[in-house]
């Protein structure tokens, strides 16, 4: 059996369903939706119209929608990038290259970096450059000169239940230690365990406002940053605010024990039960009821 199963989500764009870690790479409303809504909007690229260079790590780039919606408006600026992957499987890439319907969606630009990748694994485009690391995360970061800092860190692994080792509070060091001063960690993760690792690393964050037709949702995602945004990027177009009431205190549940992996070579399930033996001695609130709390409060 396919190790996926490719569909086609409400917005027409094309997306994956893996069996091994038993979840789609997208929401059902739309795969190119949801990269625009969680990753591009949130990193309001308009920050960056006076830099001379960005530079880009997406970390699980999957079929490529969250560096592709980017690439589109950054190649448009004439802004030089440097951007680097980290991916373990090659295979999302390589079926959705096949498939007319993603074709599609891309320019030509932006189709030509992805068959790159595909084929060398390496990208030029004038002053432009990308290579992407095959291969666990947790060991080919440290592939990625280590002087090296990202203005946007784009965090897109399975969910924190399924894929605990790109969660764990030692790989969001990591990553925070590889941030540009003004730098932004993107996510669409609203738990509390990312959230307060992202906290202690040292990190500022904010929730991604949901749009009008998201409203239900009581937050999109995760923008975690070193210094804390100048206040017209935070209220501009209503793409980030400050963690709500029912955030902050959602980062004071037993939900905030962080998923940890000493060792950098954990299995999920190592993780995952460590986490749960942690969160049993815990003092902590219990989640559920913080949950009964605010789904019952108007």
């Amino acid at each position: 059996m396919n190790s996926f199963k490719k569909h086609t989500t409400k917005d027409g764009s094309l997306s994956l369903y893996s069996f091994s870690y038993k979840e789609g790479f997208h929401d059902k409303d739309g795969a190119l939706k949801e990269s625009i809504d969680k990753y591009l909007l949130p990193a309001q690229l308009e920050q960056f119209s006076n830099t001379e260079k960005i530079v880009v790590l997406d970390v699980c780039m999957g079929l490529g929608y969250n560096t592709g919606c980017i690439f589109e408006k950054l190649l448009q600026n004439n802004i030089k990038i440097e951007w680097h992957g980290l991916e373990i499987d090659q295979r999302p890439l390589n079926l959705a290259l096949k498939e007319k319907i993603f074709q599609e969606i891309w320019s030509p630009k932006v189709l030509h970096f992805f068959n790159c990748l595909n084929k060398s694994g390496k990208w030029t485009d004038g002053f432009n450059e990308g290579i992407i690391h095959w291969g666990d995360a947790r060991k080919k970061i440290y592939e990625i000169q280590s002087s090296l800092r990202f203005d946007l860190i784009l965090l897109d692994p399975f969910s924190p239940q399924k894929c605990p080792e790109l969660w764990s509070e030692e790989f969001i060091s990591l990553l925070t230690g590889r941030l540009s001063a003004k730098g932004r960690l993107i996510t669409y993760s609203t738990a509390a365990s990312i959230r307060a690792s992202f906290k202690r690393a040292g990190l500022k964050i904010y929730s991604i406002v949901p749009s009008i037709v998201d409203q239900k949702k009581w937050s999109l995602g995760t923008v975690a940053m070193k210094k804390r945004s100048e206040q017209d990027l935070i209220s501009k177009e209503c793409q980030l605010k400050d963690l709500s009431t029912r955030e902050v205190e959602h980062l004071n549940t037993r939900s905030s024990i962080p998923y940890r992996d000493p060792t950098g070579k954990g299995s999920s399930q190592e993780i995952i039960s460590t986490r749960e033996i942690e969160q049993s001695k815990s003092q902590l609130i219990n989640t559920s009821s913080w949950r009964k709390r605010w789904n019952t409060a108007r």
